[in-house]
């Protein structure tokens, strides 16, 4: 980790650092403030998005899933590929995450520099629940389901000068509800996610990123879901289109030096946009969500993390172990959700340098 510079301290502690930093959170959280007309509010757990809600990375999982301002973020494809030309070596990562209720959880990611000023990655994302009762129409027992959401992501990053940095990232998203036949299935390839970053000092970092965006007039992600199969309808299939909101997420990342160590402090402001248009002001058909976290290198070899995510805590460890030139590094999260309702103590990952 680089220290910072004297010179890095007074580029960001300048107004125009902090009423930057400012702005980018706050831009989030404006649309909040939009007149509501006489709509009622949607409800973001009622639309499909939900893998890409939930995140990736155990590094990320452990400072409250905060990784679009992170040069070190994993799968970076998907948390801003505008981070990719930072990266200075190439990175293989791989994690699992299991949770209460038979819900599980992963990721893998390759990603590093392709060329002096252009990055690429490529990251995938896994969740779903591994024991779920199933009943038929009659409520008959079945058996049981494994419904899995799986997010592909390629990645590209390219520098507009040595600070400042643009990316776009394509993604196949896949969802099985393993429910018999191709019920509830839904495969959509060409969903978009753009990114931008800056590095105003060895101090300051600030990301912006803007997924779940379709090729259409609205820039919609919409997709079709199958709702009957060829039996249930009398020889037909029958589809349902739906969408993934839309979602504005702005990030800073701070790194400050006490008592000898450095600490690494990331805040992320998201908004969802639950329309399917290109832009609505009514606020009823937006979500916000804050996400804080830490990360405190105790010494060249061990992090200390901590985070909060939407009102979940978590905390995690990070160790480097050398290996010869690369470096192995081992991460772990443990996550409260709800508060303290349900404590989920296994998330693992790898992250090697190649």
């Amino acid at each position: 980790m680089m220290r910072p510079s004297v010179r890095g301290d007074r580029a960001a502690g300048g107004p125009a650092g902090a009423l930057l930093a400012g702005a980018i959170l706050i831009g989030g959280l404006m649309l909040s403030a939009a007149p509501a007309s006489a709509t009622e509010a949607e409800v973001l757990g009622g639309h499909e998005g939900w893998l890409d809600r939930m995140g990736g990375g155990i590094r990320e999982l452990g400072m409250g899933n905060t990784g679009t301002a992170s040069e070190e973020a994993m799968p970076a494809a998907f948390w801003n590929p505008a981070v990719l030309p930072f990266n200075r070596q190439t990175t293989a990562g791989v994690g699992a995450d299991i949770r209460s209720l038979s819900r599980n959880g992963g990721f893998l990611g390759v990603q590093g520099r392709v060329a002096a000023n252009m990055g690429f990655g490529v990251g995938v994302l896994n969740r779903g629940d591994y024991n779920v009762p199933a009943y038929d129409r009659d409520e008959k027992p079945i058996g049981t389901a494994r419904p899995q959401a799986i997010g592909s992501y390629l990645g590209l990053g390219v520098k507009a000068s040595r600070s400042n940095s643009f990316g776009a990232a394509v993604q196949w998203y896949s969802y099985n509800p393993d429910l018999g036949g191709s019920t509830g299935n839904v495969n959509v390839i060409g969903i978009f996610n753009l990114g931008w970053y800056k590095r105003w000092s060895n101090i300051l970092k600030t990301g912006i990123v803007i997924r779940n965006l379709g090729i259409n007039r609205d820039l919609s992600a919409d997709f079709d879901q199958t709702t009957l199969t060829n039996q249930d309808a009398q020889g037909f299939e029958r589809t349902a289109s739906d969408f993934m909101p839309k979602t504005l997420v702005a990030a800073v990342f701070y790194t400050l030096t006490a008592w000898n160590r450095t600490f690494d402090l990331s805040a992320e402001a998201l908004d969802y946009q639950l329309k399917r248009e290109l832009f609505v002001t009514d606020a009823n058909f937006h979500t916000q969500a804050l996400r804080l976290g830490a990360d405190w290198h105790v010494s060249d070899q061990v992090n200390v993390r901590a985070g909060m995510d939407q009102g979940n805590l978590s905390a995690g460890l990070g160790y480097a172990l050398p290996w010869g030139s690369h470096k192995l590094l081992f991460d772990y999260a443990i996550v409260a959700e709800r508060g303290l309702l349900t404590i989920n103590p296994f998330a693992v990952g790898f992250r090697f340098t190649l």
